[in-house]
């Protein structure tokens, strides 16, 4: 089942087992994709992959970007980002670009702008408390509009869909959540009115691209915070404006910087001993869309081939997906396809997010 021909999200793929998007860090000083990027996403695709989700890339130019970004805000952008496709494509992957608007959690900032926010929540990111400026009611437009010509210069680029990254406490995500969105306006208050920046989005990305171009979101379970979180409960109320939205698949995940401890998006499994920690939360939003054309997959502490199987035919998630294996061992996929049923290499150490450009310690001294 893993590995059969199959449709996902609107993408014809061989394998349900998907890349999550992994910051690189290997973006040029323009934006643009290194060499070295270049490489990293050949090599992810040649190793069997079904479907590549990028690390996020900058949608418009209101913020600083993170550090080494790639971005697609401009259409200086395209011809870069279509030597990334290109790659992929050469060895029959499949790679969608997730956009993102960032509104903060970020360590290094670049370019021009200040941390952009619902309403000016300082935010605790590492040891350091983060100020941010609430946004404008014409810059909130700005940033919808932003988002879909993005995604239109995605799709000229030749990714095979596009992903909005609505968790992890980036904008969208912020909007969301009741501690960081406390606008009076009609982007805030009622759930209905703090999803209305994502739900505009998705609409205006729908309207910028072909009506068969596939449209991806990544969305928290819950932000898992002591107060003023967005709940479990709260993401269950979504899924009828989702079910009503042009979205083709959700990739659930969960946490944010103001998660509490062990909670975030990322974990150490042994620690916690939490395997595929959003699974539960995952199951139950796929069987509120099961009678729509959603799919819907999930992220988080998946490292065993058999229990990636057994999530697939007993849940009716559509597809699993991971990030930090394929930082050691890009080949994962291939490996299993061909036999082995060894676990992912990967040890959750997180400590691939410590350096400059993201790569497993590990993979380096292998390589040394």
């Amino acid at each position: 089942m893993l590995f059969d021909k199959c449709r996902i999200g609107g993408i014809e793929t061989t394998s349900r087992l998907v890349r999550s998007a992994t910051f690189e860090g290997l973006a040029d000083d323009c934006g643009y994709p290194t060499s070295e990027m270049l490489l990293a996403y050949e090599h992810l695709a040649a190793g069997g992959v079904g479907i590549i989700i990028t690390g996020m890339i900058a949608a418009g130019t209101i913020e600083p970007r993170q550090h080494r970004q790639i971005r697609c805000d401009g259409d200086d952008c395209i011809a870069p980002l279509a030597q990334l496709t290109d790659r992929v494509h050469k060895h029959g992957g499949k790679i969608i670009a997730q956009i993102v608007e960032i509104g903060g959690a970020i360590m290094l900032p670049e370019g021009p702008g200040t941390i952009i926010s619902p309403s000016g929540i300082p935010e605790k990111v590492g040891k350091e408390m983060q100020a941010s400026r609430a946004l404008t009611h014409d810059e909130i437009q700005i940033l919808i509009q932003d988002m879909g010509k993005a995604a239109a210069r995605a799709e000229k680029a030749g990714f095979d869909g596009i992903q909005i990254h609505g968790a992890h406490g980036y904008l969208i995500s912020k909007f969301l959540t009741p501690f960081f969105n406390q606008r009076r306006d009609e982007y805030g208050g009622s759930l209905e009115n703090r999803a209305r920046f994502l739900l505009e989005i998705l609409t205006t990305v729908r309207q910028s691209t072909g009506a068969d171009f596939p449209l991806w979101l990544k969305l928290n379970c819950a932000d898992f915070m002591q107060e003023g979180g967005l709940t479990f409960e709260d993401c269950q109320q979504l899924m009828p404006l989702l079910a009503a939205s042009p979205v083709n698949a959700i990739e659930v995940s969960g946490g944010n910087m103001a998660s509490l401890p062990r909670k975030g998006p990322i974990r150490a499994i042994r620690r916690t001993k939490e395997p595929m920690y959003f699974k539960p939360y995952a199951e139950h939003l796929a069987v509120a869309l099961k009678d729509t054309p959603i799919d819907v997959g999930v992220v988080g502490g998946f490292r065993d081939l058999h229990q990636i199987e057994d999530t697939l035919a007993a849940t009716p998630l559509a597809f699993v997906s991971m990030s930090r294996p394929f930082l050691r061992q890009p080949d994962l996929p291939n490996l299993w396809r061909n036999g082995s049923d060894e676990p992912a290499a990967c040890i959750s150490c997180s400590r691939c997010y410590g350096t400059d450009a993201i790569a497993c310690i590990f993979h380096k001294t292998e390589k040394e």
